[in-house]
């Protein structure tokens, strides 16, 4: 009966053999997701390729580490023109609280501004050298030092919404919990009076309150979120053109429309702030030396570790960390999912190809919700890897 039995399992308690077939083996792993990943209908050679370029990320990041001299700062001089002390934050914080304080006491914005970055050798051309004016008006308008306070409450809401969000999508409330933390320890970077006056960090906390407040049935609130990130900071415009694709590829074309609009009041405030720009400027000033340094890869890696929390850890962590991110945001079957990881996944490529060394605090764009990928990558790795390591056992 043995060579018919193969693969079954006898039971002998003094009756009659009664075999059952065995139960198959199951890669063991944490699953936080209540639901299962976009990777558990994929076909094995998908699988393949997903785990192939995911290797590939780990293994650029690691192997072309950029330079830790080219990721350096200006070094502290003060602010010339100006009464603002020394920022131990760095020139930029302290030239962006000039600004306000002049504004504040009545001064134009434009004609102040330019003259701060000559006088202190920033460029001044193209015009998109000279930030939008938007965050200066706000902060002259608050009390000096009370600032921090609409900061404290945009960064409570991200985390409130986020948990929200996650909770419905996650296996228990202790998972919720991590995803919670993750989301307040990158919110956190931007939570600093220096970095108050950073134009990043307000635009990099209304995307994520936008994209968490998104539905279908109510899209709204994220539109007049992304309107305002944008014009406080031009990079939230990718933000806006996705969502507005999606929007139409979906065929919803009244969101469309608005997401069209919020486009159209940018491009139009730009071309006003351009005007502005030439009239106070010159072909004499300084020019910025270009947007086309193609970092590629290895420069997002050190630009998210100058940016978040992970400064304070060895950087061989971080070329692992961040395409695990990247692949738990992808594996997470959810419109909300899908949104990130596109943006994402967008901006990174964007910051691949025309960021500069001094350009990593375009990494804050999207620190704010990349870690909490890592709470769906234990599910993601398993379903890329299980049609390979079951296909291999069947060919055995």
């Amino acid at each position: 009966m043995g060579r018919f039995n193969r693969g079954l399992t006898p039971w002998r308690y003094g009756s009659p053999v009664i075999s059952i077939p065995k139960e198959p083996r199951r890669l063991r792993m944490p699953d936080p997701l209540s639901q299962p990943t976009r990777f558990a209908r994929w076909p094995g050679w998908a699988c393949g390729l997903a785990l192939l370029a995911f290797a590939l990320l780990v293994a650029c990041g690691v192997a072309r580490p950029v330079p830790p001299q080219l990721m350096a700062e200006r070094p502290i001089t003060g602010i010339a023109g100006s009464e603002t002390p020394p920022d131990a934050a760095g020139d930029d914080v302290a030239l962006y609280r000039a600004m306000a304080q002049k504004v504040r006491g009545g001064e134009d914005y434009y004609a102040a501004a330019t003259r701060l970055l000559r006088d202190n050798d920033y460029p001044l051309r193209p015009f998109v050298a000279v930030r939008l004016p938007t965050l200066t008006y706000m902060l002259a308008a608050l009390p000096p030092g009370l600032a921090i306070v609409p900061m404290c409450l945009l960064i409570a809401a991200v985390i409130l919404a986020w948990t929200v969000r996650l909770a419905p999508a996650l296996r228990t409330p202790e998972i919720c919990s991590w995803a919670s933390l993750l989301v307040m320890m990158n919110c956190l970077t931007a939570f600093s009076p220096a970095l108050v006056v950073f134009h990043e960090s307000w635009a990099a906390l209304l995307i994520a309150l936008s994209l968490a407040l998104y539905r279908h049935e109510r899209w709204w609130p994220s539109v007049l979120l992304a309107l305002l990130a944008v014009m406080i900071r031009e990079l939230a415009l990718p933000y806006v053109l996705l969502m507005g694709a999606l929007a139409l590829l979906e065929r919803r074309w009244r969101e469309a429309a608005a997401w069209a609009g919020v486009t159209i009041a940018f491009l139009a405030a730009l071309g006003l702030h351009a005007q502005a720009v030439w009239a106070v400027t010159s072909a004499a000033d300084p020019a910025s030396p270009g947007w086309s340094a193609s970092g590629g890869w290895p420069f997002v890696v050190a630009a998210i570790q100058k940016a978040t929390l992970f400064n304070h850890l060895p950087f061989a962590v971080t070329p692992l960390l961040v395409p695990l991110a990247l692949l738990g945001w992808t594996a997470w079957a959810s419109p909300t999912g899908t949104r990130a990881a596109l943006f994402l996944a967008g901006f990174s490529g964007a910051m691949m190809l025309f960021g500069r060394p001094d350009n990593f605090y375009w990494a804050v764009m999207i620190t704010p919700i990349l870690l909490v990928g890592l709470i769906f990558a234990p599910a993601a790795l398993r379903d890329l890897a299980r049609p390979l390591v079951f296909g291999a056992q069947r060919a055995t």
